[in-house]
């Protein structure tokens, strides 16, 4: 008989084990992670819930997440592992990516109102960038207010979007060097995928999980720019009206 796991985020007991491929098909089994929305690999150990209709499934690293953490950049005051946000939030999105949080988190419980996403709270302190190979990137846990033309929002020079004030980026401070948080790998990705492949297996729990959140994060972030804009330029085009008329 298996041994059953307790974990708080679920009522019943879990079951460890290796997910594998669908016998019938040969196809891989496409399962997400019930703590960090990501998908698990195939042989990935995991744990799962063995009651029937109840699809529950944590990676082994989400199920062995500490209930509290010591982070850099909420240096004051523990952080909380919750299970899923608050029920009293309307938008609980994270203070690391900006990216909504359905699941996991590591929270404040004082009036900090201070949240992230499991995976942003295990990014590596420095990284490695081809497209700035000379020093590597350190990660800095507010990207501050840009003073060119008096916008809030600071360039990318990987990706050459916006990072938006208050977010997580990595940089090089030698060299005026900014990349985002969630692309600081990307660009290594382009046009490399059979590099990465076998790189795949070095890589640990946590920055695995990271490499596969690079490309939804991206999209969420470009997301918010887009509305930020639409809200700017609707205000814009009121003010314009108003004097119009």
């Amino acid at each position: 008989m298996k041994k059953q796991n307790r974990h708080f985020s679920h009522s019943h007991a879990l079951q460890f084990s290796e997910l594998g491929e669908n016998e019938e098909d040969n196809k891989e089994i496409s399962i997400n992670c019930s703590g960090c929305e990501q998908q698990l690999s195939t042989n990935e150990p995991a744990y799962f819930c063995p009651k029937p209709d109840c699809e529950f499934y944590l990676h082994k690293l989400c199920f062995e997440l500490p209930k509290t953490l010591d982070h850099k950049s909420h240096p004051d005051h523990k952080l909380t592992l919750l299970s899923e946000p608050p029920r009293y939030s309307l938008y609980y999105d994270c203070n690391a990516c900006g990216g909504l949080i359905n699941a996991f988190s590591f929270h404040c419980k004082q009036s900090c109102d201070f949240k992230i996403h499991t995976k942003c709270a295990f990014l590596p302190d420095t990284v490695d960038c081809k497209a700035h190979d000379h020093h590597a990137l350190a990660i800095q846990h507010c990207t501050p207010k840009s003073s060119k033309d008096g916008f809030d929002m600071v360039l990318c020079d990987v990706c050459d979007g916006y990072v938006t004030e208050g977010y997580w980026s990595y940089i090089c401070k030698d060299c005026d060097y900014v990349a985002e948080e969630i692309n600081e790998e990307g660009e290594e990705e382009e046009g490399e995928e059979e590099e990465v492949e076998e790189e795949e297996g070095e890589l640990s729990d946590a920055m695995r999980l990271h490499r596969a959140n690079i490309q939804a994060m991206d999209q969420m972030a470009r997301l918010r720019f887009q509305t930020q804009m639409a809200e700017m330029n609707a205000r814009t085009m009121a003010m314009f009206f108003r004097t119009t008329i």
